[in-house]
């Protein structure tokens, strides 16, 4: 039986304290380090940042740098930020270091799409240090893009894709509920979605990598997002929306060829979302429809993909990688 990987975590809120609690559990997974700037975290034992009544002998630390170099991990499980800007200087020290990377970064689904220079930096990086380097999600990185282009295999030909995902955001996490604006006035919504760091991200980076793998070749790719507003007063476990306050978002993305939209990704995500549901529609020979009623739990399923592809991101040849370059993840034990 091969050695366990040996897995650092590095950013531990609510996701990365997820997928650090389920590596904890796997066999094939040794979780040796833990990393985050929070400074009331650093110097803590895992096991009581995740409640477990007892101690791991993970201590979280501040130094990313001194921690890889001390514990030489094969990987690291990375959850810090959305936005590859943001992540750029943690991924090429984690090259340097010769560390092979799964991330929750969802701009990293298609990583030259936004920023093209970065990927490039990071690509040439991975190579020159041996490693692999993969972003992936439940949403971007399976929902939305990743189950579609599975279902295209038993297809003879596929003319277009209609993904819709119903999320009811009164039970999801804190951060999320913020992130779509849940209990904010129309007018803070707005202020909020022109900084471009706020709703959904990823949606464009899903439709690049639908036409990527389905070779659709666009001439253009569009997003709309909009506030859905509360008909009535809604509590969750974290916050109450007020009548007439923001409740969450609706977010289509597009893929044009021409003036026919090949590709439309229907986001619902809203407190109080009725009818929660992830739906795939192939307009294909033969006819696709998948349904996955109640839909795919997010939290719980980000966690598990990140770790899920563990093995796969360290098999893959060295560079930058997306999901369409790796193994098909699957359950590890």
């Amino acid at each position: 039986m091969p050695d366990p990987l040996r897995v650092v975590s590095f950013g531990l809120g609510p996701i990365g304290l997820a997928a650090a609690r389920l590596a904890l559990q796997k066999t094939s997974i040794q979780l040796v380090g833990a990393i985050d700037i929070d400074a009331a975290k650093v110097g803590k034992d895992l096991g009581e940042l995740l409640e477990l009544g007892k101690q791991t002998g993970v201590v979280v630390e501040r130094d990313a740098e001194a921690a890889l170099k001390r514990l030489q991990p094969d990987v690291m499980l990375h959850c810090t930020s959305s936005f590859m800007p943001a992540v750029k200087d943690q991924l090429l020290l984690a090259a340097r270091c010769g560390v092979d990377v799964v991330s929750s970064t969802e701009e990293l689904l298609v990583p030259e799409f936004q920023n093209p220079a970065i990927a490039k930096e990071l690509d040439a990086a991975a190579k020159a240090g041996g490693t692999s380097i993969l972003g992936t999600g439940v949403n971007p990185g399976y929902a939305m893009d990743y189950i579609a282009v599975v279902a295209s295999a038993v297809t003879f030909d596929v003319q277009a894709v209609k993904c819709t995902r119903v999320v009811d955001a009164g039970t999801r996490r804190l951060p999320l509920q913020k992130k779509v604006g849940a209990g904010l006035t129309k007018k803070e919504f707005q202020e909020q979605m022109a900084t471009g760091k706020f709703g959904h991200i990823g949606m464009r980076e899903s439709v690049a990598l639908l036409a990527r793998a389905l070779d659709f070749k666009l001439d253009k790719i569009e997003q709309s997002v909009e506030p859905v507003m509360a008909a009535e007063d809604l509590k969750t476990q974290f916050l109450t929306v007020k009548e007439g306050q923001v409740a969450g978002i609706r977010n289509h993305g597009y893929g044009w060829i021409g003036k026919r939209p090949v590709l439309h990704l229907d986001l619902s995500m809203y407190v109080g979302a009725p009818d929660p549901r992830d739906e795939v529609v192939l307009e294909s020979t033969p006819p696709i429809h998948l349904k996955f009623l109640g839909g795919i739990a997010g939290d719980q399923a980000t966690a598990a993909i990140l770790v899920n592809n563990l093995h796969g991101v360290v098999a893959a040849p060295p560079g930058l990688r997306t999901v369409l370059d790796t193994a098909p993840p699957r359950l590890c034990r």
